[in-house]
């Protein structure tokens, strides 16, 4: 019953429904990018985009999601987030965004259900990846968090979040070099949604049902500090 309800979660079926479950990944690399031995692409090029290339951006993704996406991308830039591309000849099939300070952790795209962890200086946080469909299963992921991480200086500290049934951005992220550090369950029950964390090491999930803490990342730990004034969305 819990694999079904994180199934309908993570295909994006159950959020209007009243009860689901998501398992949320956090991990972490603090230390040097595993060593990689890739094969060329032909016809595939990677770079750093600017808000001057938005359109060409949101051209790779499906028409419905290009309003809503557009004011997202031009919040992110505003706030100096980084993007990188991968494009197919001129076209931009694939992206991955770069967070400094904060990111923000979101269950209906930064509607109401969002979890904000915040970063030790100098760290980054990468998340909102998309390839099209006709173009995964090549490396695409990997190649373009390969390509950012490597415009960093040596020993920066690297954290992004994964469902835990999103299984290839799984392996691709723990062949960089990842470990897990957190894991955070999100349980939708009719009009309310409670955060469980379990950190690594640890066996039992702590409860977070009358508010949502604040979260901050240091290294490889997970530290968790109850919000003075929170409420569950």
């Amino acid at each position: 019953m819990r694999r079904l309800l994180k199934l309908f979660a993570f295909y994006g079926c159950a959020h209007g429904w009243a009860l689901w479950l998501v398992d949320m990944q956090i991990l972490g690399l603090a230390g040097p990018v595993e060593p990689q031995v890739l094969e060329q692409l032909p016809g595939y090029t990677f770079g750093f985009a600017t808000e001057m290339d938005l359109n060409m951006i949101l051209s790779s993704v499906p028409v419905i999601d290009r309003s809503h996406l557009e004011r997202l991308f031009r919040k992110f830039f505003h706030d100096g987030s980084r993007c990188v591309i991968a494009l197919f000849g001129s076209r931009v099939v694939g992206y991955m965004w770069a967070f400094s300070d904060k990111y923000v952790i979101t269950l209906d795209d930064y509607r109401r259900r969002n979890l904000g962890v915040w970063l030790p200086s100098g760290a980054v946080f990468t998340g909102n990846a998309y390839v099209m469909l006709p173009h995964r299963g090549r490396g695409l992921f990997q190649r373009m968090k390969l390509y950012l991480m490597h415009d960093y200086p040596v020993g920066t500290n690297f954290y992004t979040s994964i469902s835990d049934l999103n299984t290839p951005s799984l392996a691709a992220n723990h062949k960089l070099g990842f470990k897990k550090l957190a894991t955070l369950r999100f349980v939708r029950v009719f009009s309310r949604t409670l955060l469980y964390v379990r950190e690594k090491g640890e066996r039992r999930w702590r409860p977070f049902r009358a508010g949502w803490p604040e979260l901050k990342l240091d290294g490889t730990r997970l530290q968790i500090r109850p919000a003075e004034r929170c409420t569950n969305p």
